[in-house]
């Protein structure tokens, strides 16, 4: 193989795969991405068995080949070199030179055989979807999903398809973020897959700028293609929750905020909350709601808010972190909160002009 291709197009393409190698693996060969030359173009892939990525430039092609190198010192290379044409060759053995003016590497590699097959996309047999929109579902759920990879069935996200509409849902088990958007799909039937957590940060990364994706389902894959970037992850096998219900259920006692004025305050009274808990007492009274954390090493904060409320007084106390997430994704100058009582769940929403996505958090409450 013997290319030349620009500085920026090699950069640009290294680093859409850097979120898919992973940093520590007893295979050495999925720390390298492919690269291979053939017509005109540079096509590169890259995967840790579960989520694969494929992408690509046009280069000068002088031979065809391919081979695999390190996929971070690569992009590391490729990033210090000038601004100019870079010129890769193949060398014997599964080594590669990577020149640049008078700037010259050389860099083992591994061959292309030892590279494991990918999921292919099947032409023309997609669900086109808007990538816009999905883009900004997954933005207003995507932190909800849990980390704790014990909890299979909740590590990623639930898309949820329709004729109609186009909805993500994502929880952790203590809180649960909705999103959903007014989309004509062609669809058969409705369609629910689980994405999982690394295939939605890389998903969101691709969709910058695109004006649809295509998602496929290939036995135990899905597919989602922008322009002529594929991203392929396996599918999370489980039962996502009803989550239906959970989203239906709404408090009888709303107050409306300023949403950076909450994020504010929930951010200064946070400083002395417990650094395990994380909890923060919201009191709701009229014409009043006041804030409050405490740590036995820390000390205590209070903050009170004016609200136009006239209602019954409430006590409850959440993670001051997830209402943070939530006031940081919520894409709106103002947000209503909804609470019930000190044992049930709060939610909290957009309110005013936020378009026509449907966004719910539903946020479990603590002890007091």
């Amino acid at each position: 193989m013997e290319i030349i291709v620009r500085k920026n197009d090699l950069v640009r393409e290294l680093q859409l795969v850097q979120g898919i190698v992973e940093r520590k693996n007893s295979i050495p060969v999925l720390a390298n991405v492919l690269a291979e030359a053939r017509g005109s173009e540079l096509r590169l892939a890259a995967t840790d068995l579960d989520v694969s990525l494929r992408c690509g430039c046009s280069v000068q092609v002088i031979q065809e080949g391919a081979i695999t190198l390190g996929a971070r010192k690569l992009y590391e290379i490729a990033r210090s070199l000038p601004e100019s044409d870079v010129h890769v060759t193949i060398l014997p053995d599964s080594w590669a030179s990577v020149e640049c003016e008078r700037t010259s590497f050389k860099v083992a590699g591994l061959p292309r055989e030892d590279f494991p097959a990918l999921p292919e996309a099947k032409g023309g047999a997609g669900v086109e979807l808007p990538a816009a929109t999905l883009k900004e579902l997954i933005a207003r759920t995507g932190f909800a999903i849990t980390l704790e990879d014990a909890r299979y069935y909740l590590a990623g996200a639930l898309l949820v398809l329709d004729k109609d509409q186009l909805a993500m849902v994502a929880t952790d088990g203590h809180r649960l973020a909705y999103a959903g958007a007014k989309a004509t799909l062609k669809l058969g039937e409705p369609q629910r897959v689980l994405v999982p957590r690394k295939a939605i940060t890389e998903l969101g990364r691709l969709l910058e700028g695109a004006e649809t994706v295509s998602l496929q389902q290939a036995e135990n894959h899905l597919i989602f293609a922008v322009g002529e970037r594929s991203l392929a992850s396996k599918t999370i096998e489980g039962q996502f929750p009803a989550f239906e219900k959970v989203i239906a259920v709404a408090g009888d006692k709303r107050v409306v905020l300023e949403r950076e004025r909450l994020a504010q305050a929930v951010r200064r009274v946070s400083l002395l909350s417990s650094e395990r808990s994380r909890a923060v007492k919201v009191a709701l009274s009229d014409g009043r709601l006041e804030l409050f954390a405490s740590s036995p090493d820390l000390g205590e904060a209070r903050e009170a808010l004016l609200v136009d409320y006239a209602g019954e007084a409430v006590e409850i106390a959440f993670n001051g972190q997830y209402l943070l997430d939530f006031l940081a994704a919520a894409g709106s100058a103002e947000v209503a909160v909804e609470l019930k009582d000190t044992d049930s769940q709060g939610m909290l929403r957009p309110h005013g002009a936020a378009g026509e996505l449907d966004y719910r958090y539903v946020v479990m409450p603590m002890r007091l």
